[in-house]
Parts: C-alpha cells; structure tokens; sequence
C-alpha cells in the first residue's frame, strides 16, 4: 500500500512537471509569474522558475530595469538558502549572468548576504556562502572590482579565522587585487598571523593569499612582507611553523619571483640551514623554494647556483632507509622484508612510512630548473650534474626514476638546441655526452631488464632523445640495446603505450644508423616488429609499419649495394603490410603509414616481388589515390616506386594514375598540387617513353600551364621542371610547349619577384628547346620572343630584364657559334645605335651573361662599346654597363683585368663603376677554383687599390671594397687576413668599419680554408665592438650577426667576453641624440637607432645558434627596454620572445612579470586623431607583432603561473573586442601553420 501511494505521487509530480514545462514553452516568458514561482512551497515549482530564469539571464537581449532588477534580485536571494540542494545550486548558477545585469547597489545586496552567510556559525551555511562567493568574484564585470572588493574585504578581514573567509580573500586577491590598494596593509596584517596557525589547511591558504598579495604589493609592503616572514622563521624553532614561512618564500617565488632578488641574499642561508635539518618534510619543502627561486629569480639566484647543485646532488642520493655500496650496487638489504624479518615486531621500519623519496624527486626538478634556465652552464653540468644522474637510473622509486629520465631528457634537449649548428666540436656538451656514452648505455639497457612497464617506457625515452641528439653513435652498443628492444616486444606484461615507445625508439635507431650495424641484428628484431602489427591497437599498428618502412631502406638501401640477405624478409614484409593496406575499417593514420611502407617495399624489393603481388598490390594502391583521405601519401608513394632504379613495371596502372594526378592539379589544395606536380615529373622521366602515357601529354600540359605565375613560384618551378622532362622525352611536345606553356612564360619573365629554382627551371626549359631546334620554335623565334618582351612591356622592372638576359645568354650557349657571334654583333650594334634605353639596357645585360659563361668573339669591340656605355646619363645603363665589362673580363682575366685596374686608376669619375666590374670579377673567381689561381698572381696589383679606397667618403664605394676584400679572402685567407688585420689599427673610422665589414663577405657555406685562417683572429675583429666610432660598432654588430647565423663556432669562443658589450649597445645613448631645427620645429634626430636595431637583430640571431653561450635571464632583461624602444627594436623584440618562447620557454616564463607591462602597452597604444593612414598602418601592424609574441608565450606550458601575465595581459585582450578578435585570429593561423607544416613535412 505505502509503495502504490509513493508512486502514485511521483505520478502526478511528473504530469504536474511536464503540464507546467509544456506552459512554459508554449507561453512567453512572464517575469511576474517567474518571480511567483520562485516562492512557491512545492520545490519542483521554485527549480522550473529558477531555471527559467537562469535561461532568460543568459540572453544578451534580456534586460532589468527599475523594480524588475529589485524583485529578481530578493527571489534569488530567497531561494539561495533553499531547503533543496537541486534550487540552491541553480540559483547560485544564477548569481553569474544577474550580475553583468543589475545596477552597483544590486550587487553589493547580493555581496552583503552571501558575506553574512559566510561568518554564520554552522559550517554548510559558510561552505554554501562560500560556494556562492566564488561564483560571483568569477563572473563580475572589471568595472565593477573595486566596488566589490571594497565591499567585502573588510568582512572577510574580520572573519580570516575561518578557512572560507581565506579561501574567498584568495579568490578576491587573484582576480582584483590590484585594484585593492587601500585594503593591501589591512589584509596583509589580518593574513601573516594565520601562518602561524594550528590548522595546515589555515596556513596552506593564508600561503596562498600572500602569493595572490604579492603581485600588487608596493614596494614598501612588500618589503615589510619579507622581513617579517623573515623575522619570524628566525625566531620560530616549531618545525610547523618553518615549513609554512618557507613555503610562503617558495609561493612568493612563483606568483613574482623577480621581486624577491634583493633579499636572496638573507633567505638563501636560512634554506642553506633548514635543509640540513632532520626533517624530511622540511628537506622538501626547502628543495621546492630553491626550485621555485630558480626558475622565477634565475637572474639574481645566478650567484647561489653552485650551492643549489651541490645540494641537489646531495640529496638526489638522499636514502637514509636503503644502503648503496661503494661500486653503486644496492647491499643485501631488503625493503620489503626477508628471511630474517619479524613483521610483527614492533619497532620494525615499514616501507609505507618511507618519505625520503620525496626529497630525492624535489632534487632531481631542482636540477631540472637549472638545466632549463641556464642553457649556458651545459659544460658545468655535465661534468658535475651528468654522472650523477646516469648513477641514479638506478633509483628504487618508480615516480623518483620517471622523474631522472625526464630530467636527463630535459639535458639532451637543451644539449640539441646548442649543438644543431655548431655541430660536435672538442670541449663541446655533445662531445662530453659522446664521451659519456658508454656508461648511460650500460645504466638503460639494465632499466631495459626492469618488470616496470613505466620505468621501460621512459628509459626508451631517453634512448630515443640520445639517438636524435648523437645520429649514428649507438654502434657499439647496438646488441645491448636490440636486446632491451625484444624483450620489451615479446614480453606478455608490455602495455601499448610501451611498445609504441619501443617501436618509436627502433624507427629513430634505423634512421640515424649506418645499415651495417644492423645486420647482425636483422632476424631478432623483424619478427616482433613484424608480430607488433594488430596487436594492441592503431598506434601500435602504425608505429609498427614506420619501423617497417626503415627496415626495408636497411636491408636493402637504394643505389647502393646490399650486404645483408634480405630475401627471406621480404615474404614477411610484404604480408604484414599487405593486411593492413588491405584493410578499410582503421585509421587514417595506420592506412597512411601503409601505404608508405608499400612504396618503399615495390620501390626497394620490387624484383623480389611475383607478378601477382606486384599486380595486386599497385591496383590497391590506386584505388586509395582516388581516395580524398589517403591521396596526397599515395601520390608521394607512386613518386618513390616511379623512381626505383629497379624499373618496376607500371604498365597495368600507369594510365590510371596519371589521370588521376591530372585531376589533382585542378584541386585548391596545395600540398597535393605539389606533391602530384614532383610524382608526374619522376614518372615522365621514367615512363615518359611509353606511348600509352605520352598520349597524355597533352592533359598534362593543359592542367600544368594556369601553375605557372608569380602568385606561387614553387609551383610554378615544379609546373616548369615537369616542362622540361616532358620536352627531353618526348620532343613532339614542342609544339604544344609553344601554345600551352610558351605564354605563360613570357608573362612570367616579366614578373620581378622571378628568381632561385624557378628562374634556373626556366633557364633549362629555354635550353631544352633550343637544343631540339623544333621547326618554328627554334633559336630564332626563341630570342625573338625574348627581345620583343621589353618593346611590348615597356615598364619593366629591372629584374625582369636580368632574367630575360639569362635566358638569352642559355639560348647562345647552346645554340651553334655562328648564330651566336651574330647575336652578339647585334647587341653591339643596339648599344652603339640605339635610342631605346631598354634595347641597350637588355644588350649589356645579355652580353655580360654570355661573356662570364664563354669567350666572347672580337671582344675589344666588346670591351670599347661596354666601356662606352659609362659615359650614358641612364644610371640604369652605366650600372648594366658595370655589370658587362666585370662578366667579359672574368672571360678574359688575364687579359681584361689590368684593363679594369689601369681605368679604375686613371678615370676618377669612374670609379664607382669600375670597382663594381671589379666585384663581379672576384665574386666569379672567388667561386672558382681555376680561376682562382690566375687571380693570385693578380693579387698585388688588386690589393692597393682596395685599400686605398676604403677610406673613401662614399659609403657604396666602401661597401664593394669590403665585399671585394671578402671574397679575396677566400682565394688567398693567409695573404688576405692579416692585413685586414693590421687595417684595425688605422686611424680613419671608415676604414676599420670598412675591413669589419669585409669579413662577413668572407663566410661562405662551405668548409674551406679561410675558417681555419680567420678562426684565431675573430676575436681581434669582435674587439671593434668597443670602437668609440659608432659607424665602426654598428658594422661590427653586423658582420657578427652575419657570422653567428652562418658559422657560430667561429665566434662562439670569444662570445662571452663581448656578450656584455653587445647589451650595452642596446640602451639607448643620450650623446647620439641631437636636436635640429627646421625652422617651425624642432626635430630629434637618434644617431643610435641603427645601432640598437643591429644589437637587437645580433641578440635574435645569437639565440638561435649560440644558445650555450647565452646567460638566458641576462638576455632576457634587456629585452624590457627593446619593447619600449621604436617600432623597429620593438618588432625585432617581440621575434626574440616567440624564439624565447620555443628554445627557452622555462627562463622566459620566469622573467615575464616584467615583460607584461611594455607588452599591455603596446598593444592598447592608440594612434593620435588625424593620423595619416601609413601611421596607422604602423601602429596595426605593431599590435599584432606584440600579440603574436603574447600568443607564442601563451603556449607555454604552464604560463598560467605567472599571474601578472593572465590577470594584466590576457585579461586586457579579453576586455577589449577587437584586441580579442585579432588575439584570436592570430592564434588560429598559428595553430593551423603548425598543423600545415606537419602536413607538409
């Protein structure tokens, strides 16, 4: 009876609820009725008001007004304290969207209620007034912040000595409290006392406001904070109270760790101190503050550095319950009980009551801020730091070990970013991780052994770090390590997650290890990769296939003889992929790395393949390029089989996969354009001769022409490569070339953006054409059409004019010697007789590039018509002319060269011209080695002349002589550099600004002689950064610049003396400021602006490649000045903070408080009213440099600890639509660019 009556109540409860929720929906929303209901006795009533309410607030459209606000305002406090939890919950949900509605008297009503919940007697009153609060400090307007705070606080100040009144001041102080100035003393006074509660939860909080407090403390309070922290932790001997003020430091620390750096000097002994107490905990907890002083104070902790890793490596050991003999072995004894052990004895020690390694973790991420924060100490660190890490692989503790792992992996990181362009040199971090390598092998492959999956999976990680760091070093420890690899494949207990870290581990090993090494090796590791494939899931599966993929380049490379019997293997290979890339239903990821391991096995084993597997394998292949999701990694696919040296027979698919491609070059997509683009030129160069596949020449062409244009000149260069393979191939294509392509060309030669791959892939079009000289597209029309290009386009840029010229010098070159010599007879005669600037401007230009590629027939009539042409009024003509008589006299150098140096001696006004004949020829010399040895003897008579006009007055004059003194160093560095040299000590400022410049002109991409010659002097150079010239530091700077991104480890050594000298030219310098007048106005004129955009531009190159050289907090402290200085130093800043952001993103972190200010100023800088638009443009542009820079640092992990940076930054953009639109949009293409650039990698 009792349970028929239950029911048939919650019967008519439902009906009533779904009677009234059909009401609701059906009529439109009555604010009275709401209110009514909101008071109704029956709960479910008051829940559907509430909620409806909710509902209506979350409407940007729904308004309050006058007594409407008042009585939504009292319901919802009515029903605040509801019996039900379900109402109370909703109208807390409430209290968010109500206070962006109501007036500032509304809000403090609301305030003052839920604070005298909040000091009520019973705790679920306070816990729910609590819940209340943080609520609606969550969701209050900025604007009205100080209203509430100023409303609160002194309530929660009054009631501090309850934990809820902490927890909200927290929530306060987080979200407001630099906007609670006249309340700082007041909650500072009322929150130290609780440090000395007797409740842990009281002093974790009241920790916690400090750190909140510390932000937006003024100096003075915030000195008066520490020295009564201090005052007090050195009067206290209560072990609970010194770890609270020890963790208050430590908590400090990390919200402005900045602002602690002057009284380093009084908290750094008392740490010193209570770390050697008998108190683990205490331990710990002092190892944490000197963690979070590392990394939140890395500038001014510089100097208590050496201390903090002496103790780090003290305690990382630090084991007082397990002890470890001389040899590094453990003893006999037993943690976890023994033969002997009596466990019901009373005094005996229980594993679970073991802290220790506790101390030991927070030890090791002591070392791990250091190895983050100071990239410069990589040497210091891997004598002190290394051995005993790889010592301590042996750690008992699994999270303890976990932790090492990362720690070390942290180390090789840091050890990569410093070495990937100075490469392994002696003395070097990755010449003592080389000479380290034994050991840390020994101590992983014995983790290997371990029955932890945890401790396997993280010592693969650091195998895996260690071969990307040290490619090809692994050799003598191979069988040690493919030992560890099987087991962790075979061993039933292996999760996925180990084995794909395994299999990853394995890829990494075959990619960066010579062949041979492997093939003892081949047959342990092929059949648990082999049986790893539908193992444990698609990750697996994939990984799996990569390794496959490596192995078939292994057992077998291309275009290299093999040394290893890799037939039996090719059965298994070819099964295990062939059942996943028949497969529908898996993944993407897996069907991609199938169809990749398929190519390389028809590419590098297709002869050991039977008719039939090749038949069907190739028919599923194209079955998946006409599949939108796996097109674009078959297309790479068909590209490696089309370019097997063994030939494999395409015939049955070949027609198909064209026409399949043909299709892709319609697509928008321009990845699989690309990629469709390389795979159709390998296939014509190798297949081009099977009539079934030149009969679609014809489509092919038709699709690639439209590629060609400036808009894309990679496309364009790989639309002209297919050109000209189809062109070799086939030569009845010329006449489709000429309709379809021809035109496109024409108009690209007239683009001024024409140059690198694209310009060389039209110059051998132009060359393929004139060698097959097809009936009306031969020699004649060629250059016809090559000549006409400026008379039907008489704007042409000056670039276009180059490239036209290159294409006529190719058509000469390859055209027979009579219509040559004719062609260059015609360019006499248009310099001598013509009168359109362009025909002459087009002949110089032409006969300049014939001459530097052959002899020039009747060259002294060459000679006097270009030597004539210096005396135009065009200084287009006279620099072509320039150029001219430098390209013919490479052709003739021992003939023409003391031509050029007689002329540049007698004929003054010349000079100018002659010296840039000059550069062209030594640039041609320098760059080849038989004519090198012709300009030695030369040498004597050059050499004068340069010095001699590099005191010249004209700094373009200077400019060529250094580059000339630059590449004259690369022919003869032991006669060239030491009298650049003894140029330092001259007197003229130009001329040392002359001889620095000159020998950045001398670093060269290859490794040659002048290196070792110009190594031992560097430093003489780098000393011209002192110079009291500021022309001479400037070209310093820049000639450093130039060298640290093109060989570092020529400066590398001598870096440290000069770094401090760098900085020192980024301040801006009173003296280089100087007033003029222009009448109306006065105008300051900044003398050092060009040399702080050079220091500036030195730091961001030096990050990058001399990052073991950097004092990462130095660097970054000089960086707050740059995003204040001028638009250019504060673009140039704002790229070193998104570098900053990627290869030292823990320093950064640390130094960023005081980053906020200039960065939040600059993106809400405003132009003045009537800026003209350039103006605007500049300021727009600088807005989003700076946000791309704060978007950059937002992806730092764990960037929300630095409280400045989310409360000031982030909140500014939040507040303010349009900073929040462009915010968001530049986040966006950064997250697409990432996911672009691993699409295309």
């Amino acid at each position: 009876w009792y349970q028929r009556r239950v029911r048939g109540k919650h019967l008519l409860l439902k009906n009533k609820k779904m009677k009234s929720a059909a009401q609701s929906q059906s009529q439109p929303f009555s604010l009275s009725s709401v209110v009514e209901k909101m008071s109704n006795r029956d709960k479910d009533f008051r829940y559907m008001a509430t909620s409806d309410l909710y509902t209506e607030l979350q409407k940007d459209n729904f308004q309050l007004e006058g007594d409407n606000e008042r009585k939504v305002v009292q319901a919802v406090l009515k029903v605040l304290p509801d019996n039900s939890s379900i109402v109370q919950s909703l109208a807390v949900k409430c209290l968010g969207p109500l206070l962006k509605k109501v007036h500032e008297n509304s809000i403090g009503e609301i305030i003052d209620q839920l604070s005298q919940m909040l000091l009520k007697e019973k705790e679920d009153e306070r816990d729910f007034g609590c819940t209340a609060l943080k609520e609606v400090i969550k969701n209050l307007n900025a604007k009205d912040g100080p209203y509430v705070a100023k409303r609160l606080t002194p309530k929660l100040v009054s009631g501090i000595h309850t934990l809820e009144a902490l927890d909200i001041l927290n929530d306060l102080l987080n979200r407001f409290g630099n906007v609670m100035n006249n309340d700082h003393e007041t909650v500072m006074n009322a929150v130290l006392p609780q440090l000395l509660s007797n409740r842990p939860a009281a002093r974790k909080k009241a920790i916690s406001c400090l750190a909140y407090l510390s932000v937006s403390l003024p100096e003075k309070l915030f000195g008066t904070l520490i020295e009564t922290i201090l005052r007090n932790l050195s009067k206290t001997e209560k072990p609970d109270q010194i770890r609270s003020f020890v963790q208050a430091f430590g908590s400090i620390s990390r919200a402005v760790g900045y602002r602690l750096g002057r009284y380093l000097s009084s908290i750094v002994p008392l740490l010193n101190k209570y770390t050697g107490y008998e108190d683990e905990e205490l331990k710990e907890i002092c190892l944490q503050t000197f963690e979070a002083l590392v990394l939140r104070c890395p500038k001014e902790m510089g100097q208590f550095l050496n201390n903090v890793i002496e103790l780090s490596l003290k305690y990382i050991k630090y084991d007082p319950n397990y002890a470890v003999d001389e040899a590094g072995e453990d003893d006999d004894m037993e943690t976890e009980g023994g033969e002997g052990d009596d466990e019901d004895d009373e005094g005996e020690y229980s594993a679970d009551d073991d802290v220790s390694w506790k101390v030991r973790r927070t030890a090791v991420k002591c070392i791990d801020a250091v190895i983050n924060t100071r990239p410069d100490l990589l040497q210091e660190l891997y004598n002190k730091v290394v051995p005993a890490l790889i010592n301590r692989f042996r750690e008992r503790e699994e999270t303890v070990k976990v932790d090492i792992f990362n720690t070390f992996i942290d180390l090789l990181k840091q050890t990569s970013l410093v070495t990937r362009k100075t490469g392994i040199t002696e003395n070097s971090p990755a010449q003592k991780l080389k000479n380290s390598m034994p050991k840390i092998v020994q101590s992983l492959t014995k983790q290997l052994r371990e029955k932890s999956v945890k401790t396997r999976s993280g010592a693969f990680s650091v195998l895996k770090e260690l071969a990307v760091v040290l490619e090809g070093y692994f050799g003598n420890q191979i069988a040690e390590i493919i030992a560890g690899v099987k087991l962790a494949l075979v061993d039933k207990n292996t999760n996925s997650n180990l084995k794909t870290d395994t299999l990853a581990f394995l890829r990494i090993l075959l990619q960066t290890h010579d062949a041979a090494v492997f093939y003892p090796h081949i047959k342990t590791i092929s059949g648990p990769v082999f049986k790893s494939i539908g193992d444990l899931g698609y990750k697996v599966d994939a990984e799996a296939l990569r390794v496959c993929s490596e192995l078939v380049k292994v057992i077998r490379p291309v275009g290299k003889p093999a040394g290893f019997d890799y037939k039996p293997l090719v059965g298994d290979l070819f099964t295990v992929t062939m059942n996943k890339l028949k497969a529908q239903d898996i993944d993407q990821e897996v069907k991609e790395c199938a169809i990749n391991s398929m190519g390389l096995i028809i590419c590098n084993l297709g002869d050991e393949l039977s008719a039939a597997q090749l038949t069907e394998s190739l028919k599923i292949l194209v079955d998946r390029l006409s599949n939108e999701i796996t097109r674009l990694t078959t297309a790479k696919a068909f590209a490696l089989i089309a370019g097997s040296p063994l030939k494999i027979n395409l015939s049955s698919v070949l027609g198909d996969v064209v026409k399949e491609l043909i299709t892709f070059l319609r697509k928008n997509n321009r990845h699989i354009k690309q990629s469709s683009l390389v795979t159709l030129d390998v296939l014509v160069r190798n297949y081009g001769d099977q009539n079934a596949f030149s009969s679609l020449f014809p489509q092919v062409l038709t699709e690639s022409a439209p590629l060609i244009g400036d808009s894309d000149l990679h496309l364009s260069y790989l639309a002209l490569q297919l050109t000209v393979s189809i062109t070799h191939s086939h030569h009845e294509s010329a006449p489709l070339v000429q309709q379809l392509i021809y035109p496109r060309v024409l108009d690209l030669l007239q683009s001024s953006l024409l140059q690198g791959n694209a310009l060389q892939s039209l110059l051998e079009l132009f060359s393929e054409l004139v060698v097959i000289n097809y009936k009306g597209f031969g020699f004649d029309v060629l250059l016809e059409s090559l000549l006409s290009i400026p008379v039907k386009a008489p704007q042409l840029p000056r670039q276009s004019y180059v490239s036209i010229s290159q294409c006529v010098a190719v058509l000469c070159i390859k055209t027979k010697q009579t219509p040559r010599d004719a062609t260059v007879q015609k360019f006499v005669q248009d310099i001598k007789n013509s009168k359109q600037e362009s025909s002459i401007l087009l002949a110089l230009l032409s006969l300049g590039e014939i001459g530097r590629r052959t002899e020039i027939a009747d060259q002294d009539t060459v000679q006097k018509v270009i030597l004539g042409a210096f005396e135009s009024s065009s200084e287009e003509i006279k620099s072509a002319a320039s150029f001219a008589f430098g390209c013919v006299a490479f052709g003739f150098l021992d003939k023409l060269l003391p031509v050029v140096l007689s002329h540049i001696k007698s004929s003054p006004k010349k000079q100018y011209l002659l010296l840039h004949s000059l550069r062209e020829i030594i640039s041609r010399v320098s760059a080849s080695a038989s004519a090198a040895q012709s300009m030695q003897a030369h040498l004597e008579k050059v050499l004068p002349i340069l010095l001699e006009h590099c005191d010249s007055q004209e700094e373009g004059t200077r400019n060529v002589v250094a580059e000339c003194l630059g590449k004259l160093c690369l022919i003869c560095p032991s006669e060239l550099i030491p009298v650049m040299k003894n140029c330092m000590a001259s007197p003229s400022a130009t001329t040392r600004s002359t001889v620095v410049s000159a020998v950045k002109f001398a670093i060269v991409d290859q490794n040659r002689s002048v290196d070792q010659a110009l190594a031992p002097h560097m430093a003489d150079f780098l000393s011209l950064l002192k110079d009291t010239e500021p022309s001479v530091r400037r070209s310093a700077l820049l000639t450093i610049n130039y060298v640290a991104h093109n060989k570092p480890a020529l400066i590398s050594e001598a870096l440290g003396k000069y770094l401090p000298v760098l900085y020192g030219e980024t301040k801006v310098k009173p003296e280089l400021i100087r007033e003029v007048d222009l009448g109306p106005f006065k105008h300051k004129v900044d003398d050092g602006l060009e040399i702080r955009k050079a220091a500036y531009e030195c730091m961001n190159t030096l990050l990058e490649t001399c990052l073991d050289r950097i004092d990462v907090p130095v660097f970054i402290s000089h960086l707050a000045e740059g995003l204040g200085d001028h638009y250019d130093i504060k673009m140039q800043s704002h790229l070193i903070l998104v570098r900053l952001s990627h290869l030292a993103p823990a320093a950064l972190l640390e130094a960023l408080d005081a980053l906020v200010e200039p960065l939040r100023i600059t993106v809400t800088s405003k132009v003045k009213d009537g800026a003209v638009k350039q103006e605007v443009d500049r300021n727009d542009e600088l807005v989003r440099s700076a946000l791309r820079a704060i978007a950059a640092i937002n992806k730092i992990e764990d960037v929300d600890s630095c409280i400045k940076f989310t409360l000031s930054l982030k909140q500014t953009i939040k507040q303010v639509p349009d900073l929040k639109e462009k915010f968001d949009a530049i986040s966006s293409e950064a997250a697409y660019s990432n996911v672009d650039h691993e699409a295309a990698k």
